[in-house]
């Protein structure tokens, strides 16, 4: 057998007993599994642990082993396999026990939170894993001398990289069914992305996205409120006060702070001097799902996925349906799509009204749904509170009537090229505001404007390239054009004011269950924020996408990657140092992990 030859053999075998090893160490993640129960999909679980930590173990040996041991046949390329195997086991150990502890895996910004005791165990775990794979090591190139009869390893290679294979294409149609047995098991291994792209499915023809919803809907609603999670963390107390205030919540899709201005929005301007206006308000993303979840939720929308996949409401609503609210619910958009609304906020709501079916565009839709409102006071019981939700999609559309061309100013912070599509957005912005002025002047006509708290706000902001660093439209970064929006609220007995400490999406629930249903819980015990009549303020807010998320500070934005991060400075520019800020980050990750089991 030539020396290249017994190398490569080595290299393979080497990395089918780490994954046997890696394997082994990571058993306390599936220990931690069982917790949820019924609720899982062992089968499931079982592929993807194997394919996964075979992965997790063999891939960086191959990659990095066998070009060398190509190029260098020599027996010299055994040490360095040896290390980087040990270094791979190390990470698996501490990984587990940070996950055991805290909730959350251990990435690139996470090993730099690590207190110099850890490293000193890390590198202990490093000593001992370095003297078990080196005993490995030696006897697997001893036994590699010789030629084996049967095709073993290949077929072994085979096995490992179809449980892979299959456990990915398992996780995509699963997620494509909203199927939480085993979108579950996701955050239980370190470094593991499995494929979410539904839309390929429903391009294919495999998939009727609007069943599946339709399916996966129902079975989240009909599973039992168990599992990992951990909310509220103690039995909500609350007690109405007289006399019950109506509650009418308004979101314009994508209004961001500084279009709140009699130029853009005159009524709502107007409506603003006679309320509560709060200057330095933050969403909790900069996209639909997660402005609205923290909106609704009050905690961070890294917690979308586990929430949804078991239609677990918010605490806000759910006491709102407990003291008897009629619930007069309003889309525009389709409450399911991108935002999914159904499967969060109003997942128990029962004969929910999905979207606005008539209405040619966005802006025949929000004009519709402003009729629809209206009559849908007409004839609520009058005996019993509300609550109205009412959200527009005009300004995010950039959709104004055709023939409805206001005179709002010309913008001077967008780039040359998304000018004319700032103007659209101006006056899409104009014309929802003239019909949220309908809304407000009839609460007021109906004599029900001093019984009613109403609050004016967005789910998220939007951009155009005002920075000149290329960002457009929402969902692209944490910059201030995307995540400040406005937050009006009029509430009866509250003087008007302007407000400028720094407020959050995650004080509004907080507000609405302490002042108005008396709740005696402290709000940590369902909220990240704290009811904004108490004039308290954000340090640090976690704010989220799609799949990354983000950590605001007054003086800094900390953006995480999957597999790497970033710091920004205030106008949103890379800063001079990406050291990261150790203790607003430390305080996000337990945030972001303490409503978990």
């Amino acid at each position: 057998m030539s020396p290249r030859r017994r190398l490569l053999r080595w290299v393979g075998w080497f990395a089918a007993v780490n994954a046997a090893l890696f394997g082994v160490i990571g058993l306390r993640y599936l220990w931690l599994y069982t917790t949820l129960g019924r609720a899982v999909s062992w089968s499931y679980a079982l592929v993807a642990y194997v394919g996964h930590m075979s992965a997790l173990a063999g891939v960086p040996l191959l990659v990095l082993l066998l070009p060398v041991a190509a190029l260098v046949p020599r027996a010299r390329v055994v040490p360095l396999g040896v290390v980087l195997a040990s270094a791979g086991a190390a990470f698996v150990v501490l990984d587990s026990l940070v996950f055991a502890e805290n909730r959350y895996h251990l990435n690139v910004l996470t090993f730099s939170l690590l207190e110099p005791q850890t490293w000193a165990f890390l590198a202990i775990y490093f000593l001992v894993a370095l003297a078990i794979e080196s005993m490995l090591a030696g006897w697997i190139w001893q036994r590699t001398a010789r030629p084996v009869p049967h095709r073993i390893g290949r077929y072994l290679a085979l096995a490992l990289a179809a449980c892979f294979v299959a456990a990915h294409l398992v996780h995509m149609w699963a997620a494509a069914h909203y199927d939480v047995s085993v979108t579950a098991f996701t955050r239980y291994l370190p470094l593991y992305y499995p494929l979410r792209d539904t839309g390929l499915l429903a391009r294919l023809g495999l998939i009727d996205r609007a069943a599946a919803r339709d399916r996966g809907v129902g079975a989240a609603l009909g599973r039992p409120a168990t599992g990992e999670l951990n909310y509220p963390l103690a039995p909500m107390r609350c007690e109405a006060r007289a006399p019950e205030l109506n509650v009418l919540l308004v979101v314009i899709d994508a209004m961001r702070a500084d279009a709140l201005r009699p130029e853009v929005a005159p009524k709502l301007s107007a409506f603003a001097r006679d309320a509560l206006e709060f200057d330095r308000h933050y969403s909790g993303g900069n996209s639909s799902r997660a402005g609205m979840f923290s909106l609704f939720y009050a905690i961070p929308a890294t917690y979308f996925d586990e929430f949804a996949g078991r239609a677990k409401p918010p605490v806000l609503m759910d006491v709102i349906r407990q003291h008897g609210y009629e619930l007069g619910i309003f889309a525009s958009s389709p409450i399911y799509r991108l935002v999914d609304l159904d499967r969060t906020a109003f997942a128990r709501v029962p004969d929910l009204r999905l979207e606005t079916r008539s209405g040619d565009d966005s802006s025949g839709r929000d004009r519709v749904l402003t009729g629809e409102w209206l009559e849908w006071l007409n004839r609520r019981d009058p005996a019993h509170p509300f609550f109205g939700f009412l959200y527009y999609n005009t300004a995010v559309a950039v959709e104004p009537p055709a023939d409805y061309h206001p005179a709002v100013p010309a913008p001077t912070r967008a780039s040359a090229v998304l000018r004319p599509r700032n103007v659209h957005y101006l006056e899409a912005l104009h014309y929802v505001d003239a019909l949220v002025g309908q809304v407000l002047d009839d609460l007021k006509r109906r004599k029900l404007l001093d019984r009613t708290v109403v609050i004016v706000t967005s789910d998220h902001g939007i951009e155009f390239d005002d920075n000149g660093l290329g960002f457009k439209g929402h969902g692209t970064a944490y910059s201030d054009y995307q995540m400040r929006t406005p937050l009006v609220v009029r509430w009866p007995g509250h003087a008007p004011a302007r407000i400028s400490r720094r407020t959050s999406h995650n004080d509004i629930a907080p507000t609405v269950l302490t002042e108005l249903f008396g709740c005696a819980n402290p709000p940590s015990d369902y909220a990240s924020g704290s009811s904004l009549f108490s004039d308290s303020q954000w340090s640090w807010l976690v704010v989220a996408s799609y799949r990354e998320y983000a950590v605001v500070e007054p003086e800094r934005v900390t953006v995480m990657f999957p597999a790497a991060y970033e710091v920004r400075g205030p106008d949103y520019r890379l800063a001079h140092s990406q050291a990261p800020p150790r203790d607003a980050l430390r305080g996000a990750m337990l945030e972001m992990s303490r409503f978990y089991r």
